[in-house]
């Protein structure tokens, strides 16, 4: 009955407090190698979110898919405004990793890589930690299951890859309510420039944060950076919020934690149904139920309608758009954030980090049966195919046998299919990495 005046002071506090927000200064650098343009039949990839502190030196890891060498001039940007650049060719069917700090040390680092011609993908390695890079900005960004709790830190570290300023708001959803902190709206980045937002001047020591980004003009790129109680998580989130979201591996095993976080921006209450395929187990649907523009969750892992008996494939349902991450790790300790698997006619699988894979799924999403043709880069070979009748699941590495050691491959299909992936841990499951795009 008291709920409405409770999240209007919860929200006018929050933004309150958003005018000591810290926004790292930028600065036009006075010239770009290049000048910012991409050449006729050039592609280009885009990179944000890395750490830049000693202790965790990510890197950029490139993979030329093409059977001919790329020449990439490659751009690393910190958020002091300062530039570094690099010129290098990469043979076909290799790899290239980068580490941008040094080059140029920054809080958080942003890499700008233009290619002559297309084929190649990248990808951003910390640790465990792993994002895909992007291939275009984008107008708009959301992701949720943030914490600014003690021993956790929470940015979102946001790039323009335009050669024109571009200009940002940002809104918070929380189990306390809506936010728009004053610090967060209106927010300019100039061109080729990084900056990043903290939470936690923002909303503090709160759990289960959602955060929406709307760009006002320009195009962006995003990632959210979260470290809980040190675990590491780049989050590349989703575009615009959903109806449905797909993760096809979700941890049920002993000693690991999985929940299910999800923000509702809009005005109606979310009904959200999650449905489980775990094996030959019949599990009943579960359901959270998520205010307006609030947040809630859902414990998959341990839940005691949901047996420890591998990898589950979730799928995520809603009567109106919410945003849905997954949040992993061990049970008692910090948790790592991923994105919903969005489905694709295209993906490479290439084991960036040193572990290669535990899991590695292909789902069917659709009711019709597709045909996935899996090619080894480098390979001479016809590729193998994989069938999948429709709303079935299959083990890409029967078809892939060197994937789960790491070794590339890239994946088509004429119909949509989502990928489920995740790194060798104890307990399994619990590091959870997403797929790149292929074309």
């Amino acid at each position: 009955m008291r709920r409405g005046p409770l999240l209007i002071a919860c929200a006018v506090v929050l933004a309150g407090v958003g005018v000591a927000v810290t926004l790292r200064p930028v600065h036009n650098p006075s010239v770009y190698p290049g000048g910012g343009a991409v050449a006729p039949q050039s592609t280009a990839l885009y990179c944000t979110g890395l750490p830049g502190g000693a202790q965790r030196p990510g890197r950029v890891s490139f993979l030329n898919t093409a059977a001919s060498s790329r020449s990439l001039e490659i751009e690393v940007v910190a958020d002091t405004g300062h530039v570094a650049s690099r010129s290098v060719t990469l043979a076909a069917h290799t790899r290239y990793a980068l580490q941008p700090t040094s080059l140029e040390p920054g809080t958080f680092d942003a890499v700008l890589a233009r290619v002559a011609g297309g084929g190649v993908v990248a990808e951003e390695v910390d640790g465990p930690a792993e994002a895909p890079c992007a291939s275009a900005g984008t107008t708009a960004w959301a992701a949720t299951g943030f914490s600014t709790a003690v021993g956790s830190s929470a940015y979102v570290s946001v790039f323009n890859p335009t050669a024109t300023a571009a200009v940002f708001n940002v809104s918070l959803f929380s189990s306390a309510g809506f936010s728009a902190p004053q610090a967060f709206q209106g927010v300019s980045v100039p061109a080729h420039a990084e900056v990043y937002l903290d939470l936690a001047r923002v909303a503090v020591n709160l759990r289960g944060i959602g955060v929406a980004l709307r760009v006002l003009r320009g195009t962006l790129v995003a990632v959210g950076v979260e470290d809980a109680a040190g675990t590491l998580s780049l989050d590349p989130g989703q575009s615009a919020p959903s109806t449905r979201a797909d993760f096809p591996v979700v941890t049920t095993a002993r000693g690991a934690s999985a929940v299910l976080e999800v923000a509702d921006p809009g005005p109606t209450p979310a009904v959200v149904r999650v449905h489980v395929v775990l094996g030959s187990y019949r599990i009943a649907d579960q359901f959270v139920n998520v205010a307006p523009y609030s947040t809630g969750a859902l414990a998959l892992n341990p839940n005691p309608a949901i047996a420890a008996a591998g990898y589950a494939a979730v799928s995520v349902r809603s009567n109106v758009p919410v945003v849905a991450d997954l949040a992993t790790g061990a049970a008692g300790a910090g948790s790592a954030l991923s994105a919903p698997s969005a489905p694709t006619t295209s993906a490479v699988v290439g084991g960036f980090s040193t572990s290669g894979y535990d899991a590695l799924r292909v789902v069917n999403p659709g009711r019709r049966a597709i045909t996935l043709s899996v090619l080894a880069l480098g390979s001479t070979g016809a590729p193998t195919r994989l069938h999948l009748a429709g709303h079935a699941l299959a083990d890409l590495a029967t078809a892939a046998p060197g994937a789960r050691a790491g070794a590339p491959y890239l994946l088509s299909s004429r119909r949509p299919f989502v990928l489920g992936l995740t790194a060798p841990s104890r307990p399994a499951g619990v590091v959870v990495l997403a797929p790149l795009d292929g074309r």
